[in-house]
C-alpha cells in the first residue's frame, strides 16, 4: 500500500502574519471615543430630564398645596362670630392705593392659618425671601412659611360683577408664580385660582 506524503508548503509561499497600522488602531480608537461621548451625552440628556420633570412634579405639587390651603382659608372671610358679614374688614389689601396686592389681610371668626382661634382673627400672607408666608397681625407679628421658592404672589378682589373691587369684593383673584433653579436653568410656573368669599356671595344672592 503506497503512502502519500504531504509535503509543507515553502516558507517563502505562506502568507506573512501582519497586526494593525497605526492609521487603523488610530480609526478604531476615534470610533470608540465617539461612541462613548455618544452614550455618555444621552445619559446626561435623560439624567436632565428626568430632574427638570422632578422638579415641575415638586412645582405643582406645592402650588396645590397653596391654592387649596389659601381657599379653606379665605373662602370665610369677614364671618362674624355673631353670623354678620364684616366686608370689607375682612379682606384688607396691603396697600390701599392698588387693585393688585402683593400682601393681604383675611380676617374672620374661628381659625387663623396659624391654628390660633378667637372671635376675630386674621391672616396675613405674602411673599418674602421667595416664601409664601402666612401670619397674624399681632405685634411683633408672628408667621410661618407656606411653601418655598415663591417668585410672586398677586391678589385682586372682585365685586359680583367680576370688577376689581376692594370695598365690595365677593371673590379674591390670586396668582402664584414659582421659580426653581438648578445651575443656569430657571424654570418657572404659575397657577391662578379664584376663591369665592362663601358668606358675601350668600349675601349678594339673598338681597336679589
Amino acid at each position: 500500500m503506497r503512502r502519500t506524503r504531504i509535503r509543507a508548503a515553502p516558507t517563502h509561499l505562506q502568507r506573512p502574519r501582519r497586526g494593525f497600522s497605526l492609521v487603523e488602531l488610530m480609526v478604531a480608537m476615534t470610533l470608540g471615543l465617539l461612541l462613548t461621548g455618544a452614550a455618555v451625552s444621552l445619559f446626561l440628556s435623560l439624567r436632565q430630564l428626568h430632574l427638570e420633570q422632578e422638579r415641575v412634579a415638586l412645582m405643582k405639587e406645592n402650588l396645590r398645596f397653596a391654592s387649596d390651603f389659601m381657599t379653606r382659608d379665605i373662602r370665610g372671610a369677614g364671618l362674624r362670630e355673631s353670623g354678620e358679614l364684616g366686608l370689607p374688614e375682612g379682606l384688607e389689601p396691603g396697600d390701599l392705593g392698588s387693585l393688585e396686592q402683593h400682601r393681604f389681610t383675611v380676617r374672620k371668626a374661628g381659625m387663623n392659618c396659624l391654628g390660633e382661634t378667637g372671635p376675630w382673627v386674621a391672616s396675613v400672607y405674602s411673599v418674602q425671601n421667595n416664601q409664601l408666608r402666612c401670619g397674624n397681625d399681632d405685634a411683633p407679628m408672628q408667621n410661618q412659611p407656606l411653601v418655598s421658592d415663591v417668585r410672586s404672589m398677586t391678589a385682586v378682589a372682585m365685586n359680583a360683577s367680576g370688577q376689581p373691587d376692594w370695598e365690595r369684593p365677593v371673590a379674591l383673584r390670586i396668582e402664584l408664580v414659582l421659580e426653581s433653579r438648578a445651575g443656569p436653568q430657571i424654570l418657572t410656573h404659575a397657577v391662578e385660582f379664584v376663591v369665592s368669599l362663601r358668606n358675601a356671595v350668600l349675601t349678594q344672592y339673598q338681597s336679589l
